[in-house]
């Protein structure tokens, strides 16, 4: 009796062995998609205490002449404070330091962020 071999098509175990590396890629890419929307999430946040920074500065610069001291406020979960001192940045230059503090609530942690900027004076 001789053995004839086969030349077509998969084995069984072959095919089970396919179907395990396909579900477990499958498994690892569907794990990625929360830490993904995690990440859109945060930047999103992030990009809103942005735009109350730059809007807090732009506020204060119109404001003349700059207050000194420490003002606060809040704006709906965000609560900021700007304080403001008198610089020399050098012999005959006088600005005014500004650094503007914003802390927010992101996934039930407490974040900081700081924004630092010299206004001229006027």
């Amino acid at each position: 009796m001789t053995m004839q071999k086969r030349n077509g098509g998969f084995s069984l175990v072959e095919i089970l062995i396919a179907l395990a590396l396909l579900g477990f890629g499958m498994v690892t890419l569907f794990n990625l998609f929360p830490l993904g929307l995690q990440s859109l999430s945060y930047s999103h946040r992030l990009n809103e205490v942005s735009l109350l920074a730059q809007r807090k500065l732009e506020e204060l610069k119109a404001r003349k002449p700059i207050p000194l001291g420490v003002t606060a406020g809040k704006e709906g979960e965000v609560i900021w404070s700007i304080s403001a001192s008198k610089a020399t940045l050098a012999p005959g230059i006088d600005a005014t330091l500004v650094q503007l503090d914003i802390d927010f609530n992101f996934q039930k942690a407490s974040q900081r962020q700081s924004f630092v900027t010299y206004l001229p004076n006027d």
